[in-house]
């Protein structure tokens, strides 16, 4: 794949290197790694320090700026401020993502829809009637859009997501009967959107259901009508926000968490795992954890 050479001068180029490394073999590494599984040719990572016994016999590892290194060990040891975020600026860098365009011939597409430009839609997709797609934009097999849903650029929609289908919105009748609200509204999302698999975004009574820029939204997330979610959210696996909940920028919310209907959460909150928010929140860069969810610390990321 690449030499250790080329590596460290892409770091320097790029500013990730707090301190250059000591002489080592011009080795090749022709895979990324984990802690578990290491080998000669590798490049690992790790974001915390570790006793210098357990540092791995690979080529390379990324560690913190603290981390000593071990004599006995041919590893050559790159020390930067946060190993996770280098090592997926490396990961993007030096082994690029395979993107397919195209349309299946198994697609069900509308005539009334607008595809943009280098999309890739998969097989037994359903885009119904008034949709608009944007160019770059990627929808795995068997996922369904329903009609006048707008999705922006370069998003990655994954299989069996549903975007716009009716929210569960109800009135009791004159017999008391359950009776579903006619749903109006649409679904507009922004750009660079993942929806991974499994997701349901459902389109809103009478405004849009909306999901900001770079927000991204996990498998099995129940995102419910009238839903406002702000830019770079992130939004992890299991996650309920229940309808007409406005969440702002840069939030996080964690496995298993739940937004009762109406809430308003300020933004760069972090919401812990499993936790239930019953009512709104209004300070800012803070995390919240339990049931009822309740502030625990600063949030720092």
């Amino acid at each position: 794949m690449f030499k250790i050479s080329e590596l460290i001068q892409y770091m320097n180029e790029n500013g990730m290197l707090v301190k250059e490394p000591e002489t080592y073999d011009d080795a090749e590494i022709n895979r990324f790694a984990s802690l578990q599984h290491p080998s000669c040719d590798a490049l690992c990572w790790s974001q915390k320090e570790m006793p210098v016994n357990d540092i791995p016999e690979s080529a390379v590892l990324l560690c913190q700026p603290g981390q000593e290194h071990n004599p006995e060990r041919k590893t050559v040891m790159l020390h930067v401020n946060d190993p996770r975020r280098i090592f997926g600026a490396l990961a993007h860098h030096f082994v690029p993502e395979t993107r397919h365009t195209g349309i299946s011939a198994k697609a069900v597409i509308d005539p009334t829809a607008e595809i943009g430009e280098n999309v890739y839609i998969g097989p037994y997709v359903i885009i119904e009637e008034g949709c608009k797609i944007g160019d770059g934009t990627r929808i795995e097999a068997n996922a369904v859009i329903y009609r006048n849903v707008r999705i922006g650029k370069n998003c990655h929609i994954w299989s069996g997501a549903v975007i716009g289908a009716d929210g569960h919105g109800y009135f009791l009748n004159e017999e008391k009967l359950w009776t579903r609200v006619r749903h109006m509204g649409g679904v507009v999302i922004g750009d660079n959107v993942e929806i991974k698999a499994n997701s349901c975004v459902d389109r809103g009574v009478l405004d849009d259901t909306t999901i900001g820029d770079n927000t991204k939204i996990d498998n099995l997330v129940q995102v419910a009508h009238n839903v406002v979610i702000g830019k770079n959210c992130f939004v992890a696996a299991g996650a309920i926000i229940a309808g007409s909940c406005i969440i702002e920028d840069n939030c996080w919310l964690a496995p298993g968490s739940v937004i009762r209907n109406g809430v308003h959460v300020a933004r760069h909150s972090q919401i812990g795992m499993n936790a239930v928010v019953y009512r709104s929140i209004k300070q800012t860069d803070t995390v919240y954890a339990g049931n009822p969810a309740t502030a625990v610390k600063k949030y720092e990321g």
